[in-house]
């Protein structure tokens, strides 16, 4: 959100390579959210479903309950996609707050019931 701040800024100051430039930040970061949930699938051999991952920490940053433009949203999303069971730990947001967001980017709520953990503690999530 920081960064998409200053996408407007940029624009806003008349200066549109800059303001490129961290569009294409926000771009990059993007694609590092698949490129890892990718990266997870290979090495479990080409399959996620109905393995059990482990997401320690679904809010923005540490110590915190904001969940706006978190990672763990498009994480968690791209797992269940592929029917992996996400066991989610964290301690600081509400379960309905996790349900919503992962609702509100696709998740069929079926999908989010029988698939998705909500952990009280980081070893039962583990």
């Amino acid at each position: 959100k920081d960064v998409l701040n200053l996408v407007y800024l940029c624009e806003s100051f008349g200066l549109p390579e800059v303001s490129e430039y961290w569009r294409q930040v926000i771009h990059l970061n993007d694609w590092q959210k698949s490129r890892f949930v990718e990266k997870i699938v290979r090495t479990l051999f080409n399959t996620v479903s109905g393995k059990r991952i482990a997401i320690l920490g679904f809010a923005f940053k540490k110590d915190t309950n904001d969940t706006r433009e978190s990672a763990a949203i498009a994480i968690c999303r791209d797992l269940l996609l592929e029917r992996a069971t996400v066991a989610i730990y964290d301690p600081r947001v509400d379960p309905a707050t996790m349900r919503r967001d992962l609702l509100e980017v696709g998740i069929d709520p079926e999908l989010f019931d029988s698939n998705v953990i909500i952990a009280k503690t980081p070893y039962e999530a583990a």
